[in-house]
């Protein structure tokens, strides 16, 4: 049968044949090697992210750790805080004189329900003064967002007197 055809058309018939025979062994051994080859080497990435995800877990907790500390004692009860403010009033040493608590604000985001309270005082300055500081150094439960010192004049005696408000926020985590 072969012997009929001519060099040139056995060589296109065996050049046919290579090529037919190259296509199947790809798909049927190389695809499948490259296959593992691809799937060998993103399970050695996701090995390498979860061999490192304990050291990050450390982290993450020393990071929450650190913004629990600047932003306030997690409380279970906005209320609470409030009551401790006014406890924390109680125990200031120089001469300053409660004006105003206001209502407890709330306000939330996606991520947290934040509480805000406002509180007044009057008196000197030096006095008052002294008062932020030692809520700002002693008081765990709520940090202070904003101090504003203002005057305003008495209707009665037109004197003028000095007010300082104070703005503590704390936050809680939605779940």
């Amino acid at each position: 049968m072969f012997e009929n055809l001519s060099y040139k058309k056995k060589f296109m018939a065996l050049i046919t044949l290579l090529v037919v025979l190259g296509i199947t062994a790809y798909k049927r051994s190389f695809s499948m090697t490259v296959d593992a080859y691809k799937t060998l080497n993103s399970s050695r990435a996701t090995l390498a992210k979860v061999s490192n995800s304990q050291q990050r877990i450390t982290g993450l907790r020393t990071e929450v750790a650190y913004l629990d500390k600047i932003i306030g004692k997690e409380t279970a009860d906005a209320d609470l805080v409030q009551q401790e403010i006014l406890h924390m009033f109680t125990t200031i040493e120089p001469e300053v004189e409660l004006v105003k608590l206001e209502e407890v604000h709330k306000a939330n985001n996606d991520y947290f329900n934040i509480f805000t309270n406002r509180l007044i005082l009057s008196g000197k300055f030096n006095d008052l003064l002294a008062a932020s500081y030692q809520y700002e150094k002693k008081f765990e439960f709520s940090r202070i967002v904003s101090l504003r010192f203002y005057l305003e004049r008495e209707r009665r005696t037109r004197r003028k007197k000095l007010f300082h408000q104070i703005i503590f926020q704390n936050y809680e985590k939605i779940p």
